[in-house]
């Protein structure tokens, strides 16, 4: 039997390959389905038993994964310079604050499907809307997830500076 090549280098791409994959949400299982690699290799990709593939790579950047920060630590779109100007740690709920700050009322739900885009866009969680179908609330949430949307692509472009 072959002793894996158990680097050091190796074993930091194994722990960002599965940090990638909890920043997505997914199990290794759904993980490995989005990625069309067996569940078994996906363990051995963030073991270090095993050398992550090109295909593997090339899947990995079709759902979302950033291949440069597994492959080098450092992430390809680096954190907005808007959110370095909120005080200590950049959360959805601070991101929202400023948003809405500037006499922007609106909904509860429409704050939730907003929160919920910058939680996703920063900390990865899955979105899930609790509303009902047909309802102003759902309606309100969506519109919300749209603004978190097109706020976070204001912030990585440098387009917007929160109040």
């Amino acid at each position: 039997m072959i002793t894996p090549d158990r680097s050091p280098t190796l074993l930091e791409i194994a722990e960002r390959i599965a940090g990638e994959r909890n920043r997505l949400g997914m199990s290794q299982e759904e993980f490995g389905r989005a990625t069309q690699t067996h569940r078994n290799t996906v363990r051995h990709y963030e073991t270090g038993e095993r050398k992550p593939d090109p295909l593997f790579l090339a899947a990995l950047e079709n759902i979302g994964g950033d291949v440069a920060y597994v492959l080098t630590g450092a992430r390809r779109h680096p954190q907005p310079e808007a959110l370095q100007s909120i005080v200590g740690k950049p959360s959805a709920e601070k991101i929202a604050d400023a948003v809405l700050a500037v006499g922007d009322k609106r909904s509860a739900a429409y704050r939730r499907g907003l929160v919920d885009v910058l939680a996703f866009r920063l900390e990865g969680q899955r979105i899930h809307c609790p509303y009902q179908a047909g309802t102003a609330e759902f309606d309100a949430y969506f519109a919300g997830n749209e603004r978190g949307h097109f706020q976070w692509r204001l912030m990585v472009d440098g387009a917007w500076k929160p109040n």
